[in-house]
């Protein structure tokens, strides 16, 4: 008796509970209702903290105050939701905390690792980076022709929003981008820091507006605090016979491209290219063993019943 009492009990606390809140299901269903894809879509994300490993090359601590998304949520938010072209060294993007990845004043932090090799110090000093940023205008062309079929706003064209420059004690490259668009859109600020490394270089990109510069370039240097190297893969443990170097000349660029089709995707289209000749063949096949047995059996019919044309 004391065991119905103590439950009903708790069941008419969580039913008050409940009503004070406003919360029924016809009241959950219909905030439901009212959500877009989008938002759907976000509220599925589940974030880390604490040490998070990078890859085999490095390892992050998430520094307080933000959270990790994972790389298959992050290339979800970044190709679906933001409808930006396909990045598969994506390795996570630091949100802060109180930050929506969806809202219009969005600033965050996109991990990933360029496997371009080994970039010599001395090169890196002279890199052109009047042909660098030509080199990104000329990508920005053709990832307007995707972002035009998905009717999102239009990259008039990149600029430095400060001056490049290379960290010698670091190891880091700066790289500043303002991002402008069509229209009466606010220009936006995609500050890429290269922490150059044995295979490659670790990319920080941090993503704001142009307005958030300064607070955005204090971040930063927390972030880019928060980034190692794993031993046996920082930038002086590279080994000039075994390791590759990424070859750079004094009077040239770095080519910069949009992977408009990776090989992810082009593996995708051929299997659902041969699933649908795979079906065809199928249904073919059906298509002649039905007449055939139809055939078959309309011939099996006649010699059951053989008619004797004589008697009539």
């Amino acid at each position: 008796m004391r065991t119905f009492n103590y439950s009903l009990w708790l069941f008419l606390c969580l039913l008050t509970n409940l009503s004070s809140k406003g919360i029924t299901r016809e009241d959950s269903l219909s905030k439901y209702d009212q959500l877009d894809s989008s938002e759907i879509i976000i509220s599925t994300f589940s974030y880390r903290t604490g040490e998070q490993s990078l890859g085999r090359d490095a390892v992050l601590r998430v520094p307080e105050g933000y959270r990790l998304l994972d790389q298959q949520q992050s290339r979800v938010l970044v190709e679906q939701l933001w409808v930006n072209p396909a990045n598969p060294n994506m390795l996570g993007i630091l949100i802060p905390e109180r930050t929506a990845p969806m809202s219009p004043g969005f600033h965050g932090f996109v991990v990933s690792f360029d496997p371009t090799g080994y970039m010599d110090e001395q090169e890196v000093k002279n890199i052109n980076y009047d042909g660098l940023i030509s080199n990104m205008n000329t990508a920005l062309k053709k990832e307007n022709l995707v972002r035009q079929q998905r009717e999102v706003a239009l990259i008039s064209g990149a600029t430095w929003a400060l001056p490049p420059f290379y960290d010698e004690a670091a190891h880091a490259l700066h790289w500043p981008i303002a991002l402008h668009f069509d229209g009466n859109r606010l220009p936006m600020l995609n500050y890429e820091v290269r922490l150059l490394g044995r295979r490659g270089n670790l990319c920080i990109t941090a993503i704001g507006r142009l307005g958030d510069l300064t607070m955005i370039n204090e971040q930063l240097k927390t972030i880019t605090g928060a980034i190692h190297f794993r031993p046996g893969y920082s930038y002086a443990d590279f080994n000039p016979h075994t390791d590759k170097q990424l070859s750079l000349s004094s009077n040239s660029s770095l080519q910069i491209g949009v992977p408009i089709i990776t090989l992810e995707k082009l593996v995708l289209w051929i299997r659902s290219i041969l699933l649908t000749v795979a079906v065809g063949l199928a249904m073919v096949f059906f298509v002649y063993a039905m007449q055939y047995y139809h055939h078959r059996r309309k011939s099996g019919y006649r010699n059951i019943m053989p008619i004797d044309e004589r008697l009539n």
